[in-house]
């Protein structure tokens, strides 16, 4: 199901990508370097920015791929393209139709999309617009996106304001995005530390790699239907939903506005029927009242982050006395291993028993159990590949177990 030691390194590591759910031949598109243009506004139908990209697939594989890629990404800094033809370009928040701020002017995929922004009441001349084109090059594909209307700034030198715009807003961006600790970066947090885009969405519907690891949690937490669940990092859902079959209430926070959007699905019934509340929120701030939950679970979430002990405090500010904390993570024996891959700066990170039992205690819980089960079994039962079932023995795992007193 997963190819290649990243691939591996993603799932197994706290969380990972299979196979995407559009009808894309990944291994196929091959990325080029982006050609980005400048142009003048002497012409009016001529773009300011012009960006240049070429894939080996064909446009009516790559269109679906790429208009997915850019809705995910709009959702993730908070902007919702609502529909497609005649559709809004709206904040997340935004209920309000008279505060769309830009609409979907033409929709012809795979060849031509355009949305054009309001124009400011004080400004004349065309509203800013953007054009995505997919033009078809033999077999492959070239996507093209424009940039007309100006640049909407206001002052003079007007051509000096356009060539600082661009330079500022274009140029300076994407010169610090090609940089390659940026690229490992950005591909830790597209497939494990906040995932997101069609392949990652796929995988955390069923995430075969954590599968044992939730049967894990929930046989350590051993849920009563009198409980209140929160789920610190919720992924897809599929924890939360086999925890809701014992019958108890829960809520879930997760920094990925994509996963939230899997698990709204994957639990649209309880979520229909009051059982389960969705929250866009962090580990290290969590979004909910005090003392308002019997229990909690994190799931392949202490990896991504960079200080435990905070998350820790906030759990246990959010649990009633007498409340359940059970988290899945693993050992730093995963280095090394097609789970993680070398230890380097930015990475997963593994802590020791010694400093999660601190942590948890300065965290404030009165007891706490540090425990390796061997849930190598539970993998073979789950469909793991037979090269990965290892990461699954007693050396490779750890479950932490808590109570707030």
């Amino acid at each position: 199901m997963m190819g290649g030691a990243s691939r591996n390194r993603a799932a197994l590591s706290g969380r990972g990508r299979s196979v995407c759910p559009l009808s894309v031949d990944q291994s196929r598109i091959v990325r080029a370097p982006l050609e980005v243009g400048l142009m003048s506004r002497s012409r009016a139908p001529r773009p300011l920015i012009e960006i240049r990209s070429h894939v080996s697939a064909p446009p009516s594989e790559v269109f679906p791929l790429f208009w997915a890629e850019l809705s995910s990404s709009l959702l993730q800094r908070g902007w919702i393209v609502a529909g497609e033809r005649e559709g809004k370009l709206r904040r997340s928040g935004d209920r309000d139709p008279r505060r769309d701020s830009a609409r979907v002017a033409r929709w012809d995929p795979p060849e031509v999309v355009e949305v054009v922004w309001k124009q400011d009441t004080v400004r004349k001349g065309p509203p800013p617009r953007l054009r995505v084109r997919c033009e078809r090059e033999g077999s492959g594909t070239t996507i093209v996106v424009e940039h007309f209307g100006g640049t909407g700034v206001r002052g003079s030198p007007r051509e000096e304001q356009g060539l600082g715009w661009s330079a500022a807003e274009v140029v300076a961006p994407l010169l610090l995005a090609i940089a390659p600790a940026r690229l490992v970066e950005w591909s830790d947090d597209r497939s494990g530390r906040r995932p997101s885009g069609p392949t990652s969405q796929s995988y955390w519907r069923e995430p075969v790699y954590h599968l044992p690891g939730f049967r894990a949690i929930l046989e350590g937490l051993a849920l009563r239907r009198d409980d209140v669940l929160l789920e610190v990092g919720c992924g897809g859902g599929a924890l939360l939903k086999r925890a809701l079959a014992s019958g108890c209430q829960a809520a879930a926070v997760d920094h990925s506005a994509d996963m939230l959007k899997v698990a709204s699905q994957a639990n649209a019934r309880a979520i229909a029927a009051g059982h389960l509340q969705l929250r866009f929120g962090d580990a290290t701030a969590l979004p909910f009242a005090n003392g308002r939950f019997t229990c909690a679970v994190m799931s392949g979430v202490l990896p991504w982050l960079p200080d435990p002990t905070n998350a820790f405090r906030e759990v246990f500010r959010i649990l009633r006395p007498g409340g359940r904390f059970v988290a899945w993570t693993g050992t730093p024996k995963m280095y090394g291993t097609p789970a993680a891959g070398p230890k380097r700066k930015g990475g997963v990170r593994f802590y020791t028993d010694r400093e999660l039992a601190r942590w948890t205690r300065s965290a404030g819980y009165s007891e706490v159990r540090i425990e390796h089960p061997d849930l190598r079994s539970a993998a073979k039962e789950v469909g793991v590949p037979v090269p990965h079932r290892f990461l699954f023995g007693p050396d490779y795992g750890t479950l932490v177990w808590a109570r707030r007193g």
